[in-house]
């Protein structure tokens, strides 16, 4: 390989973290295996490259690949054909399911893939127990279903699907469902509602009713987002963050959305692992909200956004009398 350097284990482990980036995003890569080693000291991260990068070292803990690597793997070659050229995002989703099923065709007998903005916080290895017995874990938006005065909520998970596919687990067994959920990618990567098509995401609500052992990870601690304040509730039970008082945060999806209802406090209790997640990036040379300006800290200090926030919050207990009204 050209211009980069790929570091090959020189035995294979019996498991695996793998994610997907530009090579701009190495620091996030970086940032991800760190939170992971936090809890596994032995942690290996595969990383694929959409593009060719420029990397001229190795990193411990990281192995990396480009596309040309995975050529021989199912889709693969049909997959680079007819995404690479004409649409990166919907090339780097694509690649998702044929990453895992290379990982898993080179030996590993369990493979977690994860977003590049995914954050460990806690203790994950009950994910590896987990596919000991399973073939393929997923893990629910946790959406509210409620259509009183969220109905956006429940239309959002129609169209999206059921599952994140910011994170897919499986082991050998799995591969048959992994290869489909490959095919699909290949046959259509869109936003068709009318198709009941969402990119990569959609075709998992298949795979529960298709394939045998597909495991939907439970605990509300994993995948903690945006899209899950409403259910995921937050709170401080003797100084620990519980979810639903029950789980411990597990990983979050720090996505644009994630990150902004943080700052605005509709999720405050976030904010200390926001904090860990910035400090992470920045030990790699990258400031979060220097690249996102649309997410400007200073402007959720000040009177105007104060005004603001309490007029949501004005709107929301009006909302909550109404749920209750429809109950009477």
């Amino acid at each position: 390989m050209e211009n980069s350097i790929q570091i090959k284990p020189v035995q294979l482990k019996s498991q695996i973290v793998c994610t997907i980036i530009t090579p701009d995003f190495l620091p996030f890569a970086k940032g991800l295996l760190s939170s992971l080693k936090k809890y596994d000291k032995d942690a290996t991260l595969a990383v694929l490259f959409n593009t060719p990068p420029r990397i001229t070292h190795s990193y411990e803990g990281l192995i990396f690949f480009e596309p040309q690597d995975l050529i021989n793997t199912p889709f693969s070659k049909d997959i680079q054909k007819k995404y690479a050229h004409t649409n990166s995002d919907h090339f780097r989703w694509a690649l998702k399911p044929v990453l895992i099923t290379h990982l898993l065709e080179q030996g590993y007998q369990k493979v977690i893939f994860a977003d590049p903005d995914i954050f460990f916080v806690g203790r994950y290895d009950f994910l590896w127990k987990l596919l000991d017995t399973n073939s393929v874990l997923l893990t629910p938006h946790w959406a509210s279903l409620e259509i009183i005065g969220s109905e956006d909520n429940l239309l959002s998970v129609l169209r999206n699907g059921l599952f994140n596919a910011g994170f897919v687990a499986a082991n050998q067994q799995g591969l048959a469902a992994i290869r489909w959920w490959a095919s699909m990618c290949h046959y259509k990567m869109d936003r068709k509602q009318e198709l009941g098509i969402y990119d990569d995401q959609k075709y998992l609500d298949i795979l529960p009713v298709q394939f045998d052992n597909v495991y939907v990870v439970k605990h509300q601690g994993c995948n903690l987002a945006a899209w899950n304040i409403q259910t995921c509730k937050r709170t401080m039970v003797n100084n620990r963050l519980l979810i639903n008082n029950k789980y411990e945060p597990v990983f979050i999806h720090f996505t644009n959305d994630t990150i902004a209802n943080i700052i605005d406090r509709n999720d405050p209790l976030l904010k200390p692992y926001l904090d860990e997640y910035c400090r992470s990036l920045e030990e790699e040379g990258y400031h979060l909200f220097s690249d996102k300006k649309a997410i400007d800290p200073a402007k959720f200090n000040s009177l105007l956004y104060s005004a603001k926030h309490k007029l949501r919050l004005r709107t929301r207990l009006k909302r909550f009398f109404f749920r209750l009204a429809e109950k009477l």
